[in-house]
């Protein structure tokens, strides 16, 4: 029997006071980081990103783990993972309670030209991971990182924008509603949604960082 003490290892919830200190781990890592070159995919780039979110996170002694290797359960028809999560802070005992971040290459440039990347952002490779309850299923908060390789933040934001107002349906918003002020990070780089799904509301935290 574990303490009472220890009660919140056991929440069916990750803690919400731990997201701004993800939040802020994360803005904190990528000044450390070495940047990503032009043509450098989203994979590569988040598996050096996670290692330093690592080192970060064990400097400063914070309350969570980052797991290196990140799966959801198998599928117990099938035997089969059902996807592989970018980055995962794990608090407590249950493996089904974390906070998620999927990463996602905004204002790429492809030998055949220019591409926002908004609609795979948004798409059911990005945010849609999140409504459809492929990951994070259950759980109210999530996030989104979005890897600016033109370094125009401002123009990503306009991008995305358009995208979410156009599929806000089908991620369960309101159409007059978007890309929000965070909350509880008062930074403009930092932006957060809110989506409407049966029985419960998913905030997810946008994080757009400079190439």
């Amino acid at each position: 029997m574990a303490p009472t003490g220890d009660a919140r290892m056991f929440a069916d919830f990750f803690p919400d006071d731990l997201i701004p200190e993800i939040i802020d781990l994360v803005l904190r890592s990528w000044r450390s980081f070495q940047r990503p070159r032009p043509d450098e995919e989203e994979v590569p780039i988040t598996r050096r990103f996670r290692e330093v979110l690592v080192r970060e996170k064990n400097r400063a002694d914070l309350p969570f783990t980052v797991w290196r290797e990140s799966s959801e359960p198998a599928d117990p028809v099938i035997g089969r993972e059902t996807g592989r999560i970018d980055i995962v802070f794990l608090h407590g005992y249950r493996e089904g309670v974390y906070f998620a971040f999927e990463c996602k290459r905004l204002n790429v440039r492809f030998p055949s030209g220019f591409s926002s990347q908004a609609a795979e952002y948004v798409g059911i490779d990005g945010m849609m991971c999140f409504i459809t309850e492929k990951y994070a299923r259950g759980l109210r908060h999530a996030g989104m990182i979005g890897y600016v390789m033109d370094g125009d933040v401002a123009a990503a934001l306009r991008a995305l924008t358009k995208a979410i107002v156009k599929k806000a349906r089908d991620l369960c918003m309101s159409a007059r509603s978007c890309l929000e002020p965070c909350a509880i990070r008062g930074d403009d780089r930092v932006k957060e949604t809110t989506h409407s799904l049966p029985g419960r509301k998913l905030t997810l935290y946008h994080i757009l960082l400079s190439v």
